[in-house]
């Protein structure tokens, strides 16, 4: 896949700006814009993400495929998008033209049959009387351009958003209309993939070949559009999904992606974290959306969900971005009124967040191979328990996506890390393996569960690993009910009397055959019968270890066979979070911690002056949503090392705060937190 153009270092774009987003609807086309205007500034908004074509057009376009908005004609101007650029520009707001290509109108369609996306039988997706396009298509390939021609042509706008930049496999209504079988993708698949057989739907042999083809197809086109505005020399911005100058995320509650899961309140802050991580010199926007669903577009969400959004971006990293439906004002906008006080403050701090870098000793791993089967959903089950563990301890750590790694070792980043955790990854490839290898071997600490850098053989494939084979399968379901766990000794367990720590082994467990120079800690307690309660006992200590580690070059790396992760998610017992952290804490060489009730999530950067700790009052956190939060009081950070004149400015509350020494690290004593707070730990 191309890798993501990225915008020289004296770029505009490379600076913080905030944006302002209204998605249109044809009818907003007659709207007052100065009105508008008003209500994006006091939001704090520097940057306004405008409708400008695609679906419909906001201007007097002159192309005979691109459709004009009938409302124009109500417009005194006849130009929205001409009259909002120049009212924009007299407030040195930047605009950002937004453009929707994956549908086009029924004359277009007509017209141009070849471009649209066409099932397994030959027919069309057509939506609310749209037909849908195809990536592959010369719509997304040529005339794409001549739009982006004739808007720069016409109009100094500041850059680019494509919205629904994607395959269009599903609609609206959730309706799945499976892999477009159009021209365009039998011939470009065929091309990509050597002459594979062009698979049927999702349950295909080559839908991973399909995957990966449209990955590369959107990140093939989403380069040409920035090369093709690049030449205009007018700093322009380009934002996508994937393979742009500009990276776009979305936070949205989308209820209907959820039946009967939980909500994962940390959806931001992981992915912002991942991107950045990987690509620290790429901005990231992040759209903060104030609706509920696009099912329910005029149901305002919550006000602290948005808010919530807009704060783990900015701690992450991200440029906040709030997004509304219709012209201000038209409809509810309770949802961002919270909204304003992050994006006003990000405002007021551009100079903090253009010097913010990630600062954690512990870099976790998400599991890639995106998709519905169980063993990816187990995966990441794995890898959100491990992530609340260590987010309810305030333990700070960056994401880093599997598919990744080698990317950065390659860039020599992951050096920063003192600790790798992958967690439930299963195999991981040879390049992978030899990455993490190599980071042991210079001094690193890697912390593995479950079965992950174990092939489907069985084969072991770090070098440092102190497994030296898997024996036998993978053991789950009933066959790990009643197993437990314990790092303490159980010197009376002969006659059924255990001390300490006794945690419940769930999901998997894998059996191993260990190199002589592996270490054991603790040991599994071998199942026992769990009914009739009159017969459930007998767990008797084996030979399997709690946790086994080897040292490799300069670092270690240690295994837990379980999925502890799992374990936690499913239970929430504290008891299976401590059990991991007293493995995870001593490889990990912590400089911040907290203390803060675990509702809290201590997100740690750096600036130019020394760390930056972003802490956000999640005790709103709800079975879908957030809603309104309870302060947080008399709270602690730690900072192992800190020189004695070492001073603390809470930003959000605008006052230095109390320090005291004890021991080598400076106590913090943290104010009252609301929202959130952001705290700046400098040396005078």
């Amino acid at each position: 896949m191309s890798a993501s153009p990225a915008h020289g270092t004296h770029s505009r774009w490379q600076k913080p700006f905030t944006v302002f987003q209204t998605n249109l609807q044809e009818i907003d086309a007659t709207m007052d814009i100065e009105p508008a205007l008003d209500v994006i500034e006091r939001h704090g908004a520097d940057t306004w993400l405008v409708n400008a074509g695609g679906i419909a057009a906001f201007y007097p376009t002159d192309l005979p495929y691109h459709t004009r908005n009938p409302y124009l004609a109500q417009r005194p101007s006849g130009d929205f998008l001409g009259d909002a650029v120049a009212a924009a520009n007299q407030r040195g707001i930047r605009v950002l033209a937004r453009l929707d290509l994956s549908k086009v109108s029924p004359r277009a369609a007509a017209d141009h049959p070849d471009w649209l996306f066409s099932t397994r039988g030959g027919q069309p997706q057509i939506y609310n009387g749209l037909y849908s396009t195809c990536p592959s298509g010369q719509y997304y390939q040529q005339r794409a351009l001549d739009i982006l021609d004739e808007i720069l042509d016409r109009y100094p706008v500041d850059g680019f958003f494509f919205n629904w930049f994607n395959f269009s496999e599903r609609d609206y209504s959730e309706v799945v209309h499976g892999i477009c079988h159009c021209a365009s993708c039998l011939r470009g698949f065929a091309e990509a993939s050597g002459g594979s057989a062009f698979p049927d739907d999702h349950r295909s042999a080559g839908y991973a070949l399909w995957r990966r083809y449209t990955e590369t197809t959107l990140a093939v086109l989403a380069r040409k559009y920035s090369e093709h505005t690049a030449i205009r020399d007018r700093d322009l911005a380009m934002i996508l999904r994937r393979g742009a100058p500009i990276v776009y995320q979305e936070g949205n509650n989308a209820f209907r992606h959820m039946p009967g899961k939980d909500f994962w309140p940390h959806a931001t802050a992981e992915n912002v974290s991942a991107q950045t991580t990987a690509r620290p010199a790429t901005p990231i926007i992040l759209n903060a959306v104030a609706h509920i669903d696009s099912t329910y577009r005029m149901g305002a969400e919550q006000p602290e969900h948005v808010a919530q959004y807009l704060i783990q971006a900015i701690a992450r990293g991200a440029n906040p971005s709030t997004y509304i439906l219709g012209a201000p004002g038209r409809l509810p906008m309770a949802g961002v009124s919270l909204a304003q006080q992050v994006t006003r403050f990000h405002r007021a701090h551009h100079d903090l967040y253009a010097a913010l870098r990630p600062a954690a000793s512990i870099v976790l791993i998400r599991p890639g191979a995106r998709g519905v089967s169980a063993g990816y959903l187990d995966s990441i089950e794995e890898f959100r328990g491990v992530y609340l563990a260590l987010q309810q301890r305030h333990l700070p750590f960056d994401v880093l996506p599997i598919d990744d790694v080698t990317a950065l070792a390659d860039d020599g980043v992951i050096d920063r890390y003192r600790l790798v955790v992958l967690p439930g990854a299963g195999a991981v490839g040879s390049e992978i393996a030899e990455v993490l290898d190599e980071f042991v071997r210079r001094g690193g600490n890697l912390l593995t569960t479950g079965h992950s850098g174990v092939t489907a053989d069985g084969s072991v494939e770090m070098a440092s690993s102190p497994a030296l084979r898997q024996t036998g399968p993978v053991q789950s379901g009933s066959d790990v009910w009643s197993t437990y766990a314990t790092l303490d000794e159980q010197h009376r367990a002969g006659d059924f009397r255990y001390e300490g720590s006794i945690v419940p082994v769930f999901g998997t467990n894998t059996r191993y055959a260990w190199k002589r120079d592996a270490a054991a800690a603790g040991q599994l307690l071998a199942q026992a019968p769990w009914g009739p309660p009159e017969l459930a006992y007998g767990h008797r200590p084996g030979s399997e270890p709690a946790v086994a580690t080897m040292r490799f070059g300069s670092g270690t790396h240690s295994m837990i066979t379980w999925t502890i992760g799992r374990t936690y998610r499913e239970f929430g017992k504290t008891e299976v979070r401590d059990h991991l952290l007293r493995v995870l804490h001593p490889m990990a060489d912590i400089a911040v911690s907290a203390e803060l009730p675990e509702q809290a999530e201590l997100i740690l950067g750096r600036d130019h002056k020394g760390y930056v700790a972003h802490i956000l009052n999640q005790t709103g956190a709800r079975r879908r949503s957030f809603g309104p939060h309870i302060p947080l009081t008399g709270g602690r950070l730690a900072i192992r090392g800190a020189n004695p004149g070492t001073h603390a400015t809470a930003l959000v509350s605008r006052r230095d705060l109390s320090t005291r020494h004890t021991g080598t690290s400076l106590i913090v004593e943290l104010p009252d937190i609301d929202l959130f707070e952001v705290i700046c730990i400098s040396e005078r």
